[in-house]
């Protein structure tokens, strides 16, 4: 019964984003279909893919990051292999089936199951963290969103982490570990990297389209940190239609609907073609 609500909810979620991105477009599809690209469009669509493509690699270094904290310091070479092999898996229905991935990989490595889950559940948060400390340039719900970023400082500290991994140990019957032992700081500033890169390829897909103040950037890149955040928390399969409408909701007082349709729909198609082309890639590669 839980299972089957889930999977309505889930699909739910998209069915309602989906009926919203229709409606926003029939209401603006002359508006999208007037749009023309900048003289240096080609150009900064390439820019675009490129630091898309390398986003990619930069979460293959967070999860080896995530293993070196837990004094699990497998090859950087094979994390972000084995990372770029299970991305396009999230796009299967269940959206956990890339993290799978990554726990059984790392079982055959020598990590306990635990242990492995912990540091693939790990990433995403520390990514949402990354996310909020963007959102915070400029947003309304400063003080909200500040609350959440502080609750997850928290949780990731040393001493509040261990605490919860040592009862849960406890819980199962095993013998009590220390699982983190020094503050994640280096993986919280990469989260903070990987955020950049994500908003700067949105701001490179909309320059493309039209030309942007300094001041118009930073309520951009907050906006598309929000947006992105809340298709990484809300259930939907690979977070596909939250972003967009979330996206489009929160961006619309600084541009046109109907630039943002264009854009968050190049943005998707970029993103799911730097992950192709990278799994692609990485079933060429050796791991070691």
């Amino acid at each position: 019964m839980g299972r089957y609500c889930n999977f309505l909810i889930r699909w739910g979620i998209l069915g309602a984003s989906l009926v919203f991105l229709i409606h926003t477009f029939c209401n603006h599809w002359q508006e999208v279909r007037g749009l023309e690209l900048q003289r240096q469009a080609w150009l900064l669509g390439g820019a675009a893919f490129a630091i898309a493509c390398f986003a990619q690699l930069w979460l293959g270094v967070l999860w080896c990051w995530i293993l070196a904290a837990f004094k699990q310091p497998l090859p950087k070479r094979w994390a972000i292999i084995t990372f770029l092999k299970h991305a396009p898996a999230k796009y299967i229905p269940g959206s956990v089936w890339h993290l799978y991935g990554q726990v059984k990989a790392a079982q055959k490595k020598g990590l306990g199951l635990e242990l492995a889950t912990l540091s693939v559940l790990l990433g995403p948060l520390f990514v949402i963290a990354g996310a909020l400390g963007l959102a915070l340039i400029s947003t309304p719900y400063a003080e909200f969103m500040a609350g959440l970023l502080g609750v997850i400082l928290i949780v990731v500290h040393p001493r509040v982490l261990n605490f919860l991994w040592q009862r849960l140990r406890q819980l199962q019957g095993k013998q009590a570990s220390t699982v983190l032992h020094h503050y994640p700081l280096r993986v919280l500033l990469g989260a903070v990297v990987l955020m950049l890169l994500r908003g700067i390829v949105f701001v490179l897909i909309v320059l493309a389209f039209t030309p942007l103040t300094w001041s118009a950037l930073s309520s951009l890149m907050s906006g598309f940190s929000v947006a992105w955040l809340l298709s990484l928390t809300i259930p939907a399969p690979a977070g596909m239609g939250v972003f967009e409408a979330s996206a489009i909701d929160i961006l619309h007082p600084y541009l046109s609907p109907g630039l943002l349709l264009a854009a968050v729909a190049i943005y998707r198609l970029v993103n799911i073609t730097a992950e192709l082309m990278g799994a692609s890639c990485a079933y060429w590669l050796k791991e070691e």
